[in-house]
């Protein structure tokens, strides 16, 4: 049975769970990197496609949320064959295809309107095709290489870097498209995200399927028995089928919209007329608020939540509750803030932008914003972890993804249509948008009913499971 962290496992666990952990990183990080490319120049990608118009709303948002739809579908895809393949090569091969997406688009033609969108949106489509892929695959491979009592750690420092390389990325982007480099930032990142696919390939590691479940973990340590166990219909209706499985597929599409609509609406705001804030000029703000706001959401929830889950993992439930409810409250704030109006020149002065109160207001909302989107974001994986079998991980969390990336994607071509709508009337379109995140909070709250339960059915099959492998070996010897 495993038991607690070691003193020497608390020393160095954090090292060696990276270090184990690697292609998860490497994957996860890629996508933070270059996640706000598009949402922080969001404006300069319409005028590349439309130069001298103004900002197309409505088909920056089909952009962003066919993409999202296109992710969802693959993820299916990719979360069945996370149950049943290598882990570590179907990395290596979305890794690659992600490259690829960001290579081909450094050769786009520029400003020939529907055709240059035409290939933005294919190239848009082969990148969400890759990164559908990425969740499941992450969710399978830490399953089976993080002790039950260590998950939210993992998350909590895969979420933090996250949160680093997501800000950097946004800066570096922010740098290169305003200097019209963004050919050379397509070009370079496809090459980098290639070769990151073939190094995993190349010394990855495959980590063994359910040997970090505690029921299983005594007789998975014999390197002659495998967990070879499949998903069939017996095991489908009693786990997956489970209530609070059901309500995290439901709350997944509320809270998704309401994520995606500030990430959506928030740039073009402040960098439209009155407030011209720069593209560069905003991704300073989000290295001084949002990186600090990101990394403690991530860090120091994470080891909270492992100790109160260890009480009971109701509490897990609560905190995802309180974050939800807490993330619609600042967010709404953000839109009603007395932002300054700006020459584009005094959006671009970072000395001139720190005098204004109201900026650092912002920026503190942000920061507390970003703090507790951590909660939902270290807390929902191990929950899901925690109700299904070790076969089913792949395939639950890209099933759970599928309608999380369905809410994903709705989230910008809803706002992008109801800003257009109301002639860009931010205020509007964000309250009338964002209220169905609060479906989510409630839904979360009803499964502190059922999830107890839930949890103890998957523990009994997994001790029934332990037995049957260790009679087996006996008779095999």
């Amino acid at each position: 049975m495993i038991e607690s962290e070691t003193k020497e496992e608390t020393k160095v666990g954090l090292f060696r769970r990276i270090i184990r952990l690697w292609p998860s990183y490497i994957i996860h990080n890629s996508f933070a990197f270059t996640l706000s490319a598009i949402f922080i120049n969001f404006l300069i990608v319409s005028n590349i496609i439309w130069p001298g118009e103004v900002f197309h709303s409505r088909e920056i948002g089909l952009l962003v949320g066919i993409s999202t739809y296109i992710s969802a579908i693959s993820g299916i895809l990719f979360g069945t064959l996370a149950d049943r393949y290598s882990r570590k090569i179907l990395m290596s091969i979305t890794e690659i295809i992600f490259g690829l997406g960001y290579m081909l688009n450094a050769f786009v033609a520029q400003g020939l309107g529907m055709q240059t969108y035409s290939f933005f949106l294919i190239f848009s489509l082969i990148r969400g095709f890759a990164t559908g892929g990425f969740w499941p695959l992450i969710n399978s491979f830490g399953n089976d290489s993080t002790k039950e009592d260590q998950r939210s750690r993992f998350f909590g420092t895969l979420q933090a870097s996250f949160q680093l390389f997501q800000i950097v990325g946004m800066v570096i982007s922010a740098v290169m498209f305003q200097n019209l480099l963004w050919r050379e930032y397509f070009l370079i990142i496809g090459i980098i995200y290639i070769s990151f696919g073939i190094l995993i390939l190349a010394i990855g590691k495959e980590p063994k399927r359910a040997s970090t479940h505690k029921e299983l973990s005594e007789v998975l340590l014999n390197k002659d028995v495998f967990y070879e166990y499949k998903l069939n219909w017996e095991t489908i209706k009693s786990t997956i089928f489970s209530p609070t499985n059901i309500i995290a597929f439901v709350e997944g599409i509320f809270t998704t919209i309401m994520l995606m609509i500030p990430d959506f609406l928030f740039v073009p705001y402040i960098q439209s007329d009155p407030h011209n804030i720069s593209p560069f000029a905003s991704s300073i703000f989000m290295i001084m608020f949002g990186l600090p706001g990101g990394l403690v959401g991530a860090l120091a929830f994470a080891w909270i939540a492992d100790r109160l889950a260890k009480k009971n993992i109701k509490n897990r439930v609560y905190m995802i509750a309180i974050s939800i409810i807490g993330l619609f409250g600042f967010y709404i704030g953000l839109f009603f803030l007395p932002l300054p109006h700006l020459t584009t020149a005094q959006g671009n002065n970072m000395g001139l932008l720190l005098t204004f109160p109201v900026l650092w207001m912002l920026g503190i909302i942000a920061l507390i914003a970003r703090a507790v989107v951590g909660l939902w974001n270290i807390n929902q994986p191990p929950i899901l972890q925690a109700i299904n079998l070790p076969e089913a991980q792949g395939t639950i969390s890209s099933a759970n993804q599928f309608l999380e990336a369905i809410g994903s994607g709705t989230g910008p071509i809803l706002a992008g249509t109801v800003l257009a709508l109301f002639n860009n009337n931010y205020q509007l379109t964000v309250g009338i948008t964002m209220g169905l995140g609060i479906i989510g909070g409630m839904l979360w709250l009803l499964a502190t009913r059922w999830i107890n339960n839930d949890v103890n059915r998957i523990s009994e099959i997994l001790k029934k499971r332990s037995i049957e492998l260790s009679e087996k070996n006996r008779n095999n010897d």
